[in-house]
C-alpha cells in the first residue's frame, strides 16, 4: 500500500522537474501537439544540446512520451496533468503580475478545446514509473 509519504515524495519529483523555467518553455511548446526536436528547439529558442537535455529528464520523469520516425524525434505530454497544473500556476502568477489575459497561458488540451472536461489522473503504480530523473 502507497503511503504519504511516498506521494509526498513523487509530488516533490514532479514539482522538481517544472522547477525549471527551460522546461516550462518546452512543456508550453508541445502541450497543444506532439512536435519534432527540431519544432521545439524553433518554438523555445534553445540550443539543440540543451533542449535535449531537458527532454530527456522529462521524459524519464514520465511527463513526455516520445517516438522516432527515421531519424527524427517526436516528443508529447504523456499526461494533461502537467498541462493542467502549469496552466493553473501560470494564470495564478499572470494574474498577480498583473499580465491578466496576456500572461504565459498554456493553450487548451485537446478535450478542452472540443468543449469536453479534461480528465486529470495520477497512476501511482510503481510499475508504470520511469526511473527518477535528476536535476
Amino acid at each position: 500500500m502507497v503511503g504519504m509519504h511516498e506521494v509526498f515524495d513523487a509530488a516533490a519529483r514532479y514539482f522538481s522537474v517544472l522547477g525549471e523555467p527551460a522546461r516550462l518553455k518546452i512543456l508550453h511548446a508541445i502541450c497543444g501537439e506532439e512536435m519534432s526536436v527540431n519544432s521545439i528547439i524553433a518554438a523555445t529558442g534553445m540550443a539543440q544540446a540543451n533542449a535535449s537535455r531537458h527532454l530527456g529528464l522529462m521524459y524519464q520523469a514520465g511527463m513526455l512520451s516520445r517516438r522516432r520516425e527515421g531519424t527524427q524525434v517526436f516528443y508529447k505530454v504523456a499526461d494533461q496533468m502537467f498541462v493542467e497544473l502549469c496552466r493553473t500556476v501560470s494564470t495564478q502568477i499572470s494574474s498577480r503580475m498583473g499580465l491578466g489575459d496576456s500572461g504565459p497561458a498554456f493553450p487548451l488540451s485537446v478535450e478542452q478545446a472540443a468543449g469536453q472536461p479534461a480528465v486529470v489522473s495520477v497512476s501511482s503504480s510503481p510499475s508504470k514509473q520511469k526511473e527518477k530523473a535528476s536535476v
